[in-house]
């Protein structure tokens, strides 16, 4: 699950542009938060935390200027969904 959630967040898999605002690593761009490093600017860093703002975007970002679409403006299937998530809960719980 890890694995492919991996290849979801690098566009591998699902068409999905995290890395765009993300960074290829995860620890941020000027345009996306670090997944790496608490606080976390959404939620409790929980896995249903991180799998519910993955699904439904973030409209109003508190600290960046563009909004984050839903499933990053990618059609995931749930699957896909609860993978990016279980990978970046490990990013930020290592």
């Amino acid at each position: 699950m890890v694995q492919t959630g991996e290849q979801v967040l690098r566009g591998r898999l699902g068409s999905a542009t995290c890395t765009g605002c993300h960074g290829s690593d995860g620890t941020g761009t000027p345009l996306g938060p670090d997944l790496t490093a608490k606080p976390y600017l959404w939620g409790d860093g929980s896995y249903d935390s991180i799998a519910k703002h993955i699904r439904n975007g973030v409209p109003r970002p508190k600290q960046y200027r563009e909004p984050m679409p839903p499933m990053g403006g990618a059609q995931l299937s749930p699957e896909q969904v609860q993978a990016v998530a279980a990978y970046v809960w490990g990013l930020g719980h290592h």
